[in-house]
């Protein structure tokens, strides 16, 4: 009986569908393919083929891809990345560009262009005034109109008044989730916002030498404050408001090590942030704010990009541990926060990506 081969002798080329449909053309003249994803949302899509090639029933070779019959605007893709006896759906979207791109001694090329459901809210803009609505409320409301549901996992204050101004629901929600430390995605038809504790992203470990082909780490202080200080007018109690946000906030995400403000002031002194555009009313919102702004800073003390054997496993909100890479940058706690699944022609598939945690190892 034949041996079953293993993982590593699997192939990786992508499957492609469109409109639910299994091309296998298609996967036969890919030459590259880019699945791009980060914590702002909406996952784009870019592959090329090659155009020229044999057509059922034609004598001579014909340019393909642009006649309409498999690929047009419009249509659904889905891509499947993985070993083939493991494959993962990756993506699903619609097609909404198509390039040509023709150069003397080389084979012509098409590149579809696509991006998945966020799309329509990108494309959707509008002049609207919510009163009396917390961001569970406004996401609601923006998935309700694109036929989405909404899933929602952050504690948010109420605001009296919200006004997209000419702005695009996801430019909107984008902006929302910004002031408040969360993340906006789509999957299948579920709209989604919420904070990083709440996203529960799969644990994956890479090991320099291993399956992690080439990363770049760093410890940077230039961003970082001691606290970030937000002020305001309650004007129902007609009080001044006064809120900040300080070591205690970073202190969970740094698991007992030594987080950027403490190196910050160690190396330096004191720097503190203080937040003069956002007009809070209540010192609940204040404090939202404040809390969202330091997290911001803090969770980029320490980053890695890198470059890692292909895997489905990694995406954005994926918690990666980072083995063999020195005492001070090595261990758990990097979350990801930018992928791009890639399979060309030269290396097959891998997976880059850009993560950042808040805490630096004890030999630094």
């Amino acid at each position: 009986m034949p041996l079953l081969p293993s993982a590593l002798q699997s192939a990786t080329v992508p499957q492609i569908k469109v409109e639910g449909e299994a091309r296998a053309e298609l996967s036969r003249d890919l030459t590259l393919l880019q699945l791009d994803e980060d914590i702002n949302g909406m996952k784009r899509l870019a592959a090329t083929l090659i155009a020229i090639g044999p057509r059922d029933g034609e004598r001579d070779e014909q340019l393909n891809w642009l006649d309409g019959r498999v690929l047009d605007f419009g249509k659904e893709l889905k891509v499947f990345m993985g070993p083939t006896d493991a494959r993962e759906e990756m993506f699903s979207g619609r097609l909404s560009a198509m390039e040509l791109q023709m150069d003397q001694g080389r084979a012509p090329e098409v590149c579809c262009l696509a991006e998945d459901k966020l799309m329509d809210l990108r494309m959707t803009r509008r002049f609207q005034t919510y009163e009396n609505v917390s961001e569970a409320d406004l996401v609601q409301q923006i998935a309700a109109k694109h036929g989405l549901s909404a899933v929602v996992d952050i504690n948010t204050p109420v605001w009296k008044m919200v006004q997209q101004w000419n702005q695009s629901d996801l430019a909107f929600l984008r902006e929302r989730a910004r002031r408040l430390a969360a993340e906006v995605w789509v999957e299948g038809s579920r709209l989604h916002m919420a904070t990083r504790e709440q996203r529960n992203g799969n644990a994956v470990t890479l090991i320099q030498g291993s399956n992690l082909f080439q990363v770049r780490l760093c410890a940077d202080l230039a961003h970082q404050r001691s606290k970030v200080v937000v002020n305001g007018f309650d004007d129902a109690q007609q009080d001044p408001i006064d809120e900040e946000a300080g070591a205690e906030t970073v202190a969970a995400e740094a698991q007992g090590h030594t987080h950027g403000i403490q190196v910050l002031e160690r190396a330096f002194a004191e720097r503190s942030s203080f937040r003069v555009r956002e007009v809070p009313l209540t010192d609940a919102q204040a404090s939202a704010l404040a809390r969202a702004a330091l997290l911001g800073r803090a969770r980029r003390f320490v980053t890695a990009s890198g470059v890692a054997d292909g895997s489905p496993a990694i995406q954005v909100g994926s918690l990666l541990r980072l083995e063999r890479v020195s005492p001070a940058f090595e261990g758990d706690g990097y979350y990801v926060t930018r992928v791009r699944h890639q399979f060309d022609l030269t290396h097959g598939y891998r997976t880059h990506f850009d993560a950042e945690r808040a805490w630096i190892g004890g030999a630094a």
